[in-house]
Parts: structure tokens; C-alpha cells; sequence
């Protein structure tokens, strides 16, 4: 996954395909607070979605999905759902 590769992501619960504008690596770990996890800014239709979080699996409380987000499929590292 790199920087103007397509990826397919949920927006608003919707499969899409928009481009990766920004890569946000994950911060290291201090002492025992774990490390956030990797996020990427998107651009779908000239509008930039920021931070979609990538999941291997959803949340299970409907509360934690956030609007837009990439689901890693074991296939494909770069498709999302």
C-alpha cells in the first residue's frame, strides 16, 4: 500500500474506490499505552476522506465504526470491505 494506489473502502457503508493521498504510520508504544493503529487519507470523487482506519474485522458495538473505514482482506493486501 502506497501512495496513489486505488483501494476499495466503506463510506457510509457503501463499497467505493478512491485513491490513498497520505499514509499516517502507527506511533510507537511508550511504556505500557499500546501503539495507535495505521490510518490512511483517501480522495473519492475530488473530496479527501482522512484517517480511514484499517480493520481485519469490524467492531462489534455499531458505536465504534467509524463513517469511513478499510477492511484488510486476506487476498489482496490492498482491498478493503
Amino acid at each position: 500500500m502506497k501512495i496513489g494506489d486505488k483501494i476499495e473502502f466503506y463510506l457510509f457503508r457503501e463499497l467505493v474506490t478512491g485513491v490513498i493521498s497520505k499514509i499516517n504510520k502507527p506511533t510507537p508504544a511508550k511504556g505500557n499505552t499500546p501503539a495507535k493503529g495505521q490510518t490512511v487519507s483517501i480522495i473519492y470523487e475530488g473530496l479527501n476522506y482522512p484517517e480511514a482506519l484499517i480493520f481485519k474485522t469490524l467492531p462489534k458495538k455499531k458505536k465504534e465504526i467509524p463513517p469511513w473505514y478499510v477492511i484488510k482482506n486476506k487476498r489482496t493486501s490492498s482491498s478493503v470491505g
